[in-house]
């Protein structure tokens, strides 16, 4: 079961969170695994009007997540904790910025909202949708 290590808030209002997921594979190895997760609560994202906010509600619910892994395999025991602040470290130094700046919430819901609306209108291609009975 995924426990949360970390809770950072972000210059822009948002937290993001940081669940271990990692788990012992054999020996004396482990896979350490990070789970990052920033909600964005859409009533309080930026839209141009109330109608686009229906929308985005309708497709993704209350919320947009972002949510990445980051792993590394092969980690002997000794190594886990310095392993899983390594890489906190490289994902703050190199992904936090985008995250923390001032339009990541409106550009992120916009691109999920996109996302899930191409794959609503997108035809499903299972058997039962090609079969002519």
């Amino acid at each position: 079961m995924a426990q949360l290590i970390r809770e950072l808030p972000l210059e822009n209002g948002l937290t993001l969170c940081i669940f271990d997921h990692t788990r012992h594979y054999f020996g004396d190895f482990h896979l350490v695994k990070l789970e990052l997760t920033c909600e964005i609560s859409l009533s309080s994202a930026p839209f141009d009007n109330a109608a686009e906010r229906e929308a985005a509600q309708r497709l993704l619910g209350a919320a947009a997540v972002y949510r990445r892994f980051v792993e590394q395999m092969g980690v002997p025991t000794a190594d886990v904790q310095p392993t899983v602040e390594q890489l906190i470290g490289n994902f703050t130094t190199h992904s936090l910025p985008y995250l923390s700046s001032p339009d990541f919430a409106r550009r992120f819901v916009s691109a999920e909202f996109e996302r899930a609306h191409k794959k609503k209108s997108r035809p499903t291609m299972g058997y039962a949708a090609g079969r002519h009975d």
